[in-house]
């Protein structure tokens, strides 16, 4: 059930950067504007948490320290990107997943918006890198896609790592042995190719939806199939990566693969301090940018990162359930990641089960699934919840799974065991749960109302 659009939105199609999809942010009047000068660690983490609360990104013209503009919040609202992917009628997940099982190559150009400027030396000081919170080990980058190519198959990989700020040309790197871009690391270092990386900061929501997604071909040919038009790139000054050629900023560099620092803490999407770990060094060697650029933060445990992160994998979850189960109409890992809900219709007594084994097995950090009937609204837990608690019964309706696998980051293994409960009516007594509704549900309240 997706809520309505207005129709500023519904006359939106996709643009091709960042600054595009901003302005139209800003005519529908979906984006706050700073123009005060802002503390990037004692004021614009606190302002950007509030903006998530308000549902609106916010664009910070002025940050103590640095020339750069900032944008935050930039996927706070599923509307906002039903409508930069060009959605139509079709709700986000299914279009994405529609589109995700294909690929369409991307188209190298020669100069790009992101090389109007070539830094003439580097200091990542003067970017606005945040403090996002009270315990952090110091500044991170955290909206940046970071790219490498496979030194074997010639294919790139982009995925979203951290990078924790240590000198004016160095960063820790937050990249997990799990991680596709870990593989290619480690390829390249047993090649003996130096570990070139590109940092890519300031996309377009499709090309960052594409990053987050877990595909079998590049993520940017991803893009090019989300988009319906192949994705530009322009090849990097130092390294041999392509990078988006209308992005906001690109540092490039290599990773050392001998050299680690400790890394963190830093609040992170389960909403806790992770262990400091020892990280390889990335350093930067080079920098372009767009004339003004614009830096995009992104909030650790927000809306904002849980829509970057949920929505390709919602795609993957829908997949899964539906060979599954048959009847399996929606899904969502909507508020947190962790928790699952599928929405379906029900044909046999069983299916809700394995559905939910289908989503334990396809996103292993989901710890809770509940299958639900399609009067049930999956984006409202009070009403899943509601349904968990009339339609449920406890000693046959739920199943505690463990010694699964969940993700690597578990230090106290709360994540092996899974709770799976099937919140749908049963077959043979389903005139039984029909809900109660009021008559004429439809009626205008607007139109009786005094002026």
């Amino acid at each position: 059930m997706m809520s309505t659009r207005s129709e500023e939105w519904l006359k939106m199609t996709a643009e091709k950067d960042l600054r595009a999809y901003l302005d139209k942010l800003r005519k529908a009047g979906e984006l706050f504007h700073i123009d005060k000068n802002v503390d990037p660690k004692t004021e614009a983490p606190a302002l950007l948490k509030m903006s998530v609360k308000r549902g609106k990104a916010l664009f910070f013209e002025s940050i103590t320290g640095s020339s750069m503009k900032v944008i935050g919040n930039t996927l706070a609202s599923r509307d906002w990107i039903e409508k930069a992917l060009g959605c139509g009628n079709q709700s986000i997940i299914e279009w994405f997943s529609d589109r995700s099982s294909t690929n369409l190559p991307a188209v190298k150009v020669e100069t790009a918006p992101v090389k109007e400027v070539v830094e003439s030396s580097i200091n990542l000081h003067k970017m606005p890198i945040f403090t996002y919170h009270e315990e952090d080990g110091g500044p991170y980058i955290t909206g940046g896609a970071c790219i490498q190519k496979d030194p074997e198959s010639g294919r790139q990989n982009a995925g979203y790592y951290s990078l924790q700020l240590k000198s004016k040309d160095e960063l820790a790197l937050r990249m997990l042995p799990s991680a596709q871009g870990f593989d290619i690391f480690e390829k390249r270092i047993n090649h003996e190719k130096a570990a070139e990386m590109a940092v890519v900061i300031g996309l377009h929501p499709i090309e960052m939806l594409a990053t987050a997604a877990h595909t079998h071909f590049d993520e940017f040919e991803l893009a090019g199939a989300l988009r319906g038009e192949p994705l530009e790139l322009v090849k990097c000054d130092s390294i041999d990566v392509d990078v988006p050629a209308h992005a906001e900023i690109i540092l490039e560099g290599v990773i050392f693969p001998d050299r680690k620092e400790p890394e963190g803490p830093i609040g992170d999407w389960l909403g806790y301090y992770p262990l400091v770990e020892d990280r390889n060094i990335f350093k930067v060697q080079h920098i372009t940018t767009r004339k003004n650029p614009i830096y995009q933060a992104i909030l650790s445990g927000s809306g904002d990162e849980n829509i970057l992160l949920s929505i390709p994998r919602m795609a993957d979850v829908l997949k899964a359930a539906r060979k599954a189960a048959s009847g399996v109409k929606d899904v969502s890992l909507d508020p947190f990641l962790m928790i699952c809900i599928i929405q379906m219709s029900k044909r046999f007594e069983g299916e809700p089960m394995n559905a939910i084994l289908a989503a334990f097995g396809e996103v292993p950090f989901v710890k809770i699934c509940i299958a639900v009937d399609e009067d049930v609204d999956l984006l409202n837990m009070n009403d899943v919840m509601w349904a968990v608690v009339t339609r449920t019964r406890l000693e046959e309706d739920t199943n505690i799974i463990g010694n699964l696998m969940g993700f690597s980051r578990d230090p106290n293994r709360h994540y092996k065991s899974k709770l799976a409960i099937d919140a749908t009516c049963p077959i043979d007594s389903k005139d039984d749960y029909r809900r109660a509704q009021v008559v004429n549900p439809g009626i205008d309240l607007d139109s009786y109302l005094a002026d």
